[in-house]
């Protein structure tokens, strides 16, 4: 079909995207970039594609990112529309497990992960010539990989690629200035919105009935169609609940009323019908999650009911786990939502918060990929070609934590090496629409072998997987029992009456279709279930710590089941959901046994363990057979490697060599601190640094030589603070250095009773310290020095009980003055002993001498 800008602007005239429709293509022919920002209903999504078209040549494409199924779907139809085709002609879709395209469609509206697979498989995107990224400002983790995947496309391969940035609310400038792209805006229609807020806030866990009962005040009040946001299914089946049965609405509306709830899961029938407009002399309410804030196109609303909540994928990078959490919105996404009421004619919004606590809430939501679990992205990166998730370019980074911990995952399960390049075994789990886990349990049912094995494992595992990825049926009566949850999904197959479990159901099918497999009804066995499980967790293979429900996993972390649970009486644990927070005992949700006889080398690991046991004081040599931390058996190694072991002491020292080894003696102190007194007089000696830090640092340039004796290596802390440590510091230095700390800086000086007294190095003093009896000193003229004479020591003259009784420098001062003053006291407290007038000529003694 031919057709030009004119005819399009023309046919769509009140939109007001029609009057940028011109700046786009002109910017389009001098830019490789382009951004455009557009209000809700301006009509970006549908009439700027077509307008786009019409600027391009013959056969050439255009792709266009949603970050959601039902957007895609409605976008796609309604530029159909606009051209008077169906869908599939000019203008096509791709989904998850959804296609209408033809040889004929030149605009294909996508989903993120469509368009990272098309990049995957054929980097050039030959026949494209611009993708569109549509409400960018949501920031998928999708649609950043998906824009810098492109963009490495467009510098390195397809520099004629054109990428076109479109949102409704976003931060033009930055993006702006990292695309080099100009800016164009739309203004937009839209009328005055009048605001309401709650006198309270409202508790998470009753803003259902909240939103019903202000839904409820706000028809009575109001005309026009009603949208309610809510966070998600659950709130919204009991919010629907609760109007469908409100006499206030049934009984008294003068209009015909439908209540339609809005959900990703929901059939595309009925979410159809609830973004249909109303029929002249009709009313509805719309029921929705945050799929219904700009995307989706809802006329006739005027009326807006605002829970200020939404759910979000949580990652923490500590525990490698994701889990939804209800969060507050941020205000952007507040602005968006009220600007739903004012589309048509002038709106009220009802916002279930207070004034006062919007100014806590954020400006700007943050982009996913800074909270998300990163596995996908990271296997995608390396399908892609590159290695390093880290270069490409990105908007906004990825973590560091987040990247490491993928990468941990992906090796786990042979997806990539250690380099970050993709396994063959990771090309064919890239090439499954779903989580890198998934995808590795579907894989592995090829070489699956169990004592009661079925004879279709690949079918129970496209089961598992789509349980797994929908909402549990079963979540508040099934318990933890996963095999529970795979026979009623199989028996409701077999019956024909699929009810809750159809959108399950027809997921399984989907990954059956990928899988080449044919459907399995029988009841599955439950260890072959757990070692199905055990392929997509392999870190969360689990073995009971007690009786009560207390199991470890294999990647150390405990976990807890209720004791009142069946799976507890299990000693191993296959579990495939659950939720742990940070320094807590994490819950199971979803669990199955596993036999350890099943599980094989992939799981099984027989390593060396030749390592230093700090609660023991020993190396430890084992060979043991673990799964992760969990360890199967143990037996000794009576033939390690005596260098090994060596190098592993040494390395223990660095940690934990203070109470290894017994430096804390006297004799250990005393040469440390003379070689470290000497080493600060002559700093020009260069004399090695023996203090206690330094040596446990080094120990692997001295210790070996200690350790082995008579064959066998000296590996506990029992026989190493056996060895003479001041002996082995003393020999570190050099034959000639010895000499001369022995000269500079002696052990022991000689008094005139021929006692040799040791002198005490301290550290920190100004000079050594000789602690000696007064009475051993009689006779001595001067004060000992040492470093050849130029540093008196400093005397610690003791009494005969050993008791301080003076302390100087300066000996032949202390004869001619103090010593009589300290003579007195002496003489008083120690009568029986010598204590002449004269102390130079006297007699120097040891013990008691009469007077």
């Amino acid at each position: 079909m031919t057709f030009s800008t004119q005819d399009i602007t023309k046919k769509c005239a009140s939109l007001p995207a029609s009057l940028i429709a011109d700046d786009v293509n002109s910017a389009l022919q001098t830019h490789h970039s382009l951004v455009i920002t557009a209000p809700p209903g301006a009509g970006k999504s549908t009439l700027l594609p077509l307008t786009i078209l019409s600027s391009l040549g013959e056969g050439e494409k255009i792709l266009m990112l949603e970050p959601r199924r039902l957007a895609a779907r409605q976008i796609a139809e309604r530029m159909a529309q606009i051209l008077g085709e169906t869908v599939g002609e000019t203008v096509g879709y791709r989904v998850r497990f959804e296609s209408k395209v033809s040889k004929r469609t030149r605009i294909e509206v996508l989903t993120e992960g469509i368009l990272t697979r098309m990049l995957v498989d054929d980097a050039t995107l030959d026949g494209v010539s611009i993708v569109i990224f549509d409400e960018f400002h949501e920031r998928s983790i999708n649609s950043d990989l998906a824009l810098a995947l492109t963009r490495q496309a467009q510098q390195i391969i397809r520099p004629d690629l054109k990428i076109v940035i479109m949102s409704a609310t976003i931060d033009a400038c930055g993006i702006c200035a990292a695309l080099k792209a100009p800016l164009i805006e739309s203004e937009g229609r839209m009328f005055p919105v009048e605001l309401h807020y709650a006198d309270e806030d409202t508790d998470p866990r009753d803003i259902a009935a909240v939103a019903a009962s202000t839904t409820i005040e706000a028809y009575k009040k109001h005309e026009g169609d009603i949208l309610v946001f809510l966070p998600g299914q659950a709130e919204i089946e009991r919010c629907f609940e609760l109007l469908s049965n409100s006499q206030p609405i049934t009984t008294t509306t003068p209009h015909h009323l439908t209540i339609h709830p809005l959900y990703g899961n929901l059939s595309p029938e009925n979410q159809r019908r609830a973004i249909a407009p109303s029929a002249p002399g009709e009313r509805k309410i719309v029921i929705a999650t945050p799929i219904a804030e700009t995307s989706i196109t809802i006329e006739g609303v005027r009326v807006v009911i605002d829970a200020g909540l939404c759910r979000q994928v949580v990652f923490d990078a500590r525990t490698g786990l994701s889990h939804l959490q209800t969060v507050r919105i941020s205000m952007d996404m507040a602005t968006q939502r009220m600007g739903r009421a004012g589309r048509v004619a002038k709106g009220v919004c009802y916002r279930l918060w207070t004034k006062a606590s919007e100014h806590l809430m954020a400006e700007q939501r943050k982009p996913e990929i800074e909270e998300a679990d990163l596995a996908p992205m990271v296997l995608d990166t390396a399908a892609f070609g590159e290695s390093d998730a880290e270069a490409l370019p990105w908007l906004t980074m990825p973590p560091r934590a987040g990247v490491f911990k993928a990468k941990e995952l992906l090796m786990s399960l042979g997806a990539i090496d250690e380099n970050g390049n993709i396994t063959p075994i990771g090309k064919r789990i890239a090439a499954l629409p779903c989580h890198p886990r998934i995808a590795r349990m579907i894989l592995a049912t090829t070489n699956l072998t169990t004592s009661t094995s079925h004879h279709n494992t690949t079918s129970l595992a496209c089961d598992i997987a789509a349980l797994l990825e929908e909402k549990d049926p079963l979540s508040e009566t099934g318990g933890t029992d996963l095999t529970l949850r795979l026979s009623a999904l199989r028996a409701t197959r077999r019956k024909g009456q699929m009810g809750r479990w159809q959108s399950i159901a027809k997921i399984a099918a989907e990954y059956r279709r990928m899988a080449h497999t044919d459907e399995d009804n029988r009841d599955p066995a439950p260890t072959e279930v757990g070692l199905l499980v055990a392929h997509a967790y392999p870190e969360r293979i689990a073995h009971s710590t007690n009786s009560i429900g207390s199991y470890r996993l294999a990647s150390g972390a405990n976990v807890q089941l209720d004791a009142t649970d069946q799976q507890s009486a299990h000693s191993w644990l296959a579990i495939a959901s659950l939720h742990s927070a940070p320094g807590a005992t994490g819950r199971v949700f979803l669990a199955a046994p596993i036999d350890p006889e099943d599980l094989n080398a992939e799981f099984v690991k027989e390593i060396d363990n030749i390592s230093w046991d700090t609660k023991q004081g020993c190396v430890v040599m084992q060979r043991e057979q673990r799964i992760g931390k969990l360890m199967l058996s143990e037996k000794p190694i009576h033939d390690a490697d005596k260098e090994q072991v060596k190098s592993i002491v040494c390395e223990a020292m660095k940690k934990d060599g203070l109470t290894m080894m017994a430096w804390s003696e006297k004799a250990v102190e005393q040469v440390q601190r003379r070689v470290a007194q000497v080493a600060a007089w002559h700093p020009e000696m260069a004399l090695p640094d023996v203090s206690t830090e330094h040596l446990l640092s080094t120990a692997a340039d001295w210790l070996p030589f200690y350790l082995e004796e008579g064959g066998r290596v000296k590996s506990s802390v029992q026989e190493l603070r056996k060895l003479n440590l001041a002996e082995i510091i003393w020999n570190l230095l050099p034959y000639e250095a010895q000499q001369e700390v022995d000269r500079l800086a002696p052990t022991h000086i000689e008094v005139p009773t021929g006692s040799h007294i040791r002198i005490d190095y301290r550290t920190g003093a100004e000079a050594p310290v000789l602690s000696v009896r007064l009475q051993e000193c009689f006779g001595m003229e001067r004060t000992p020095c040492v470093d050849d004479g130029k540093r008196p020591v400093l005397m610690e003259l003791l009494s005969p009980g050993f008791k301080p009784v003076q302390l100087t420098q300066d000996l032949a001062s202390f004869w001619q003055g103090t010593y009589f003053e300290v003579r007195k006291e002496l003489r008083r407290r120690y009568p029986k002993h010598y204590w002449p007038e004269n102390p130079l000529e006297a007699e120097a003694v040891r013990g008691v001498k009469r007077k």
